[in-house]
């Protein structure tokens, strides 16, 4: 009894193929293209009438065990397919019902049509890959009987269509982008069982048959030409420093990979369709980009001239001064600040709809408010902006700044309301309230000895001369009211009705 030495020949050179170490760098399988893999090998049996599962049974040569096919498919990517295959082959034990008979007279013959998924577990020159899919298989078959096994009559079976699973795995050798050569072991897993073999004897309840064959991978797309469409350069003088960002693009149909190499002009050089380079002296530089396909056999190359200069120092505002940070409408103020950097241009709005220019604009404020003052500046390297805020009065005549002492109204006796003197009194006061817009008063009322519910004679003493100076058109804002009650002190003059007043104060 033979051993199956071709069977673990062939699998132990696929294993060996899986472990060993892949030397070769990544290569181009093509993608997205139709393929046609033909084969040529030896066919197994493993099933009721085999005496042993590695056994060819002494009779291997009487009758060759062939097996020949072919596979059509579509390969979505370098690595991942899906085929259409059928296969022939002569099973030599297929019908050897363990008695002393002729096989060679006996319907050895089987066919299959196949549906395969196929992985290649690497891009190498040397792809290990697996494979999986389902089958159906056919071919005239004896049906086991005594007569038949022992070689009196056999009744034929045309109708014995079987269906199942497959399996295997092989190694692809590439040669080149559109052909590669291949070894593969498969076994085919079809039931029910008795149909391939015409036996019967719950076999697992199927029978097996293999194949190790060799064969050629033929792709039917050919590699498209890489052609550069666009490379994309700065357009402006850049800075030395700085980096400096690069893109290529190509043909949308170009068969991959493309592989681009780019060089700078300063014995720099990058891969990849964008690439970034920092130029470290000023001057002009020419740049060029390279891209290949067809594992180099086609190539398309693009050049731009890059200028480079030495880099400007961003401006930068470190403080913003002015000449009077409270000025008064009538007041000139100007306006300086301390920029370091590249020379630019300054920018000055000063915040009520007026703008200057240069470093040291003076501007004149025409109403009273807060204003924020913005500084812009201007130079190689972009925009910086820095701001203030100054306060704006109301212009004042000297009087305003020179008061120190305002009238005080007096009242009859017990009484809160303004007398005729009392009223000329205030009325000078509200004319120096009136043309000093930033004068603040408290308004102070007073009661005399002897005077009934002093502190409330006071509040309305004090409360009548703030509403006569509201009245007059001075904002409430700008007026403090408030009653002290009884008077414990003397005044310049003699007498009571001196106690009986109201004071307006200044207050700054």
């Amino acid at each position: 009894m033979k051993k199956l030495v071709l069977l673990f020949l062939f699998t132990a050179l696929t294993f060996a193929g899986f472990t060993a170490q892949q030397a070769a760098a990544q290569v181009d399988r093509g993608a997205e293209t139709v393929y046609i893999r033909p084969h040529v090998g030896i066919s197994y049996y493993m099933g009721d009438n085999e005496r042993s599962p590695f056994n060819f049974d002494g009779d291997m040569f009487d009758e060759f065990p062939y097996n020949l096919g072919a596979e059509i498919g579509y390969q979505f990517s370098p690595t991942y397919s899906l085929g259409l295959a059928f296969r022939t082959g002569n099973y030599t034990q297929i019908t050897d019902f363990e008695v002393p008979t002729d096989t060679r007279d006996h319907p050895t013959t089987r066919n299959a049509i196949q549906l395969i998924g196929r992985k290649l577990l690497t891009e190498g020159k040397i792809a290990p890959y697996w494979m999986a899919g389902v089958n159906v298989g056919w071919g005239e078959t004896y049906v086991f009987s005594n007569a038949c096994a022992n070689n009196i009559t056999c009744e034929t079976d045309s109708d014995n269509m079987a269906f199942g699973a497959t399996v295997g795995f092989g190694l692809d050798f590439y040669v080149n982008p559109s052909t590669s050569f291949f070894l593969q072991t498969e076994l085919d897993a079809q039931a029910p069982d008795g149909h391939p073999d015409g036996s019967v004897n719950d076999n697992f309840g199927v029978d097996w048959l293999g194949s190790h064959t060799m064969g050629i991978k033929f792709n039917f797309k050919r590699v498209k030409a890489v052609e550069l469409t666009d490379m994309i350069c700065p357009a402006e003088v850049v800075d030395a420093g700085s980096p400096v960002t690069f893109t290529a693009s190509h043909n949308a149909d170009a068969t991959t990979p493309v592989l681009y190499s780019w060089t700078f002009g300063d014995g720099s050089s990058a891969q990849g369709m964008t690439a970034t380079h920092t130029f470290d002296r000023a001057g002009d530089y020419t740049v060029g980009v390279r891209a290949t396909n067809g594992n180099g056999k086609f190539e398309s190359t693009m050049t731009c001239t890059v200028s480079v200069k030495d880099p400007c120092i961003p401006a930068a505002i470190t403080s913003m001064r002015a000449s009077n940070m409270n000025p008064d409408t009538q007041t000139s103020v100007t306006f300086s600040a301390n920029v370091t950097g590249t020379d630019g241009e300054w920018r000055w709005d000063f915040g009520d709809g007026n703008t200057g220019t240069g470093m040291n604009p003076s501007h004149t404020y025409e109403e009273a408010g807060t204003y924020t003052v913005t500084l812009e500046v201007e130079n190689c390297a972009g925009v910086t902006r820095r701001t203030m805020t100054i306060t704006v009065d109301p212009y004042e005549a000297a009087i305003c700044r020179e008061i120190t002492e305002m009238n005080s109204a007096f009242f009859d006796r017990n009484s809160s309301a303004i007398t005729d003197e009392g009223r000329a009194a205030l009325q000078e006061n509200l004319d120096i309230l009136l043309e000093c817009p930033n004068l603040n008063v408290r308004v102070e009322g007073w009661a005399s000895p002897g005077e009934r519910r002093p502190q409330e004679l006071s509040e309305d003493r004090a409360r009548a001369v703030e509403q006569f100076y509201i009245d007059a058109g001075v904002p409430a804002s700008r007026i403090m009211s408030s009653g002290m009650g009884r008077s414990q002190e003397g005044s310049k003059k003699e007498g009571l009705a001196q106690f009986r007043r109201v004071d307006t104060i200044p207050v700054r």
